[in-house]
C-alpha cells in the first residue's frame, strides 16, 4: 500500500518528525511527506527523517494554476499538497496537522483501519425525517454537548441516529473517506468555545469505528483519509474561512453517496493541543458565514446526482450560491490542475 501523508506548515519540520518516526516504523511499505510552505514559512530540514519527504517552496508550487487563486501567508494551501500527492499515485492520502500529537501506534493503527472490514453502521432511528445528520462527538466525556467543527445549525438537536451491527462486514472498496478522532482539546467551532472558553478535557469517545452512508457529518482534515474516488475535487475551498474543510466534506459525501460508498468515523485516536486563539476576534469571524449558510450549501450540493468526479465538479461550478461563487476562480485552476496530474 502506497500512503502519501500531506500538511502545511510555517513552524518548519518540528511538528512532523514525530509522525515520520511512527510513519517509518509502521507497517506500510511506502510512504512519502508532502508538505506545502508558504511565503512566512521557517526553512524546512528534510535531513532529519527516515521516510522519502517533499518539501515544496514557494516556487515549487508556481507550477499549479490553483497557486494564485488560493494566495500566500494564508493556512490554506495544502490544495498544493494534495495535488503533488495525487501525481504520487497513492493508494491512499491521510491528512494531518502539525499540531497532531500521535500515539505510537498512529501509524500501525491506520494500517489495521485501511485493510480491514467494519462491522457497525449508523442508521436514522425509526421515523427520522430527511435530513439525517450523525454527530459522532456525541459519546464524548466532554463536560458539555458540543458537535464536530462545521456541523449546521439547523440540523442540530436530538439525535436521529443509532449505531446498529451492519447486515454484513462493509470491505474497504466501499469505504472512501476515514476521519479519525482527535481527543484532548480539539478544533471545535467558536460558538463552542465562546460557551465553554476553558480548554476542552476530551480523553474518551464511546462511539466509534462505523461507517455511514446517506447520513451526514461535517469532517474536517486534521487526522483523515481519502481513497483515489475522492481524489478529483478539491480537500478544501480556501476562501470560505473555517468551513474550507467543512464544504469539501460535504462534496465529498455526495460523491461518494452517490458511488453508494460509505464514510468512516473511529479509530486511530489521536490528540490535539490547539494552544491559545483569540476566538472573538479569529476564529469567530472566520465561521460566521458558514454558521448561517452551511446548510444552504450542503442542501445544493445534494441536489448533484453525479458520479463521476470530473463532472460533479463541473456541476458543483454552476450553483449560484455566495459561499461557492466565492471559491470559483479557485475551482476553475484545480480542475485545470487535477486534469493535469491525473494523467
Amino acid at each position: 500500500m502506497r500512503l502519501v501523508i500531506i500538511g502545511t506548515t510555517i513552524n518548519g519540520e518540528k511538528g512532523y518528525l514525530s509522525l515520520d518516526r511512527l510513519a517509518a516504523k509502521s507497517k506500510f511499505p511506502d510512504v512519502t511527506f508532502v508538505i506545502a510552505g508558504d511565503k512566512n514559512s521557517k526553512p524546512f530540514d528534510t535531513s532529519g527523517f527516515q521516510c522519502r519527504v517533499e518539501y515544496l517552496e514557494p516556487k515549487d508550487q508556481e507550477r499549479f494554476e490553483s497557486s494564485v487563486p488560493i494566495g500566500w501567508k494564508t493556512p490554506r494551501r495544502r490544495p498544493i499538497a494534495w495535488l503533488r500527492a495525487i501525481e504520487l499515485k497513492p493508494d491512499v492520502i491521510i491528512s494531518v496537522d502539525d499540531d497532531n500529537i500521535p500515539p505510537d501506534d498512529y501509524f500501525d493503527t491506520w494500517y489495521s483501519v485501511l485493510t480491514s472490514s467494519v462491522t457497525q453502521t449508523v442508521l436514522p432511528v425509526p421515523g427520522a425525517r430527511e435530513p439525517v445528520w450523525h454527530n459522532y462527538l456525541r459519546s464524548s466525556d466532554a463536560p458539555i454537548e458540543f458537535y464536530p467543527r462545521g456541523f449546521p445549525i439547523p440540523f442540530r438537536g436530538p439525535a436521529k441516529t443509532v449505531i446498529a451491527a451492519a447486515a454484513k462486514p462493509i470491505p474497504q472498496q466501499e469505504i472512501g473517506l476515514f476521519q479519525g478522532i482527535s481527543l484532548g482539546d480539539p478544533d471545535i467551532d467558536s460558538l463552542t468555545r465562546m460557551v465553554y472558553p476553558k480548554r476542552m478535557p476530551l480523553k474518551a469517545i464511546s462511539e466509534k469505528n462505523y461507517c455511514l452512508r446517506d447520513v451526514w457529518s461535517p469532517y474536517n482534515m486534521q487526522s483523515t483519509a481519502y481513497r483515489p474516488i475522492l481524489f478529483g475535487l478539491p480537500i478544501l475551498w480556501p476562501h470560505n474561512g473555517r468551513f474550507d474543510d467543512i464544504y469539501a466534506s460535504f462534496a465529498f459525501q455526495k460523491l461518494l453517496f452517490n458511488n453508494r460508498k460509505y464514510a468512516y468515523v473511529g479509530d486511530p485516536i489521536n490528540l490535539q493541543d490547539r494552544g491559545v486563539r483569540n476566538t472573538l476576534k479569529l476564529d469567530f469571524p472566520e465561521e460566521i458565514h458558514g454558521h448561517l449558510g452551511s446548510h444552504e450549501v450542503w442542501s445544493r450540493l445534494n441536489e448533484i446526482e453525479e458520479t463521476d468526479s470530473a463532472r460533479f465538479l463541473e456541476k458543483l461550478m454552476a450553483i449560484d450560491h455566495e459561499h461557492i461563487q466565492r471559491d470559483l476562480e479557485f475551482f476553475k485552476a484545480f480542475r485545470q490542475d487535477i486534469s493535469m496530474v491525473l494523467k
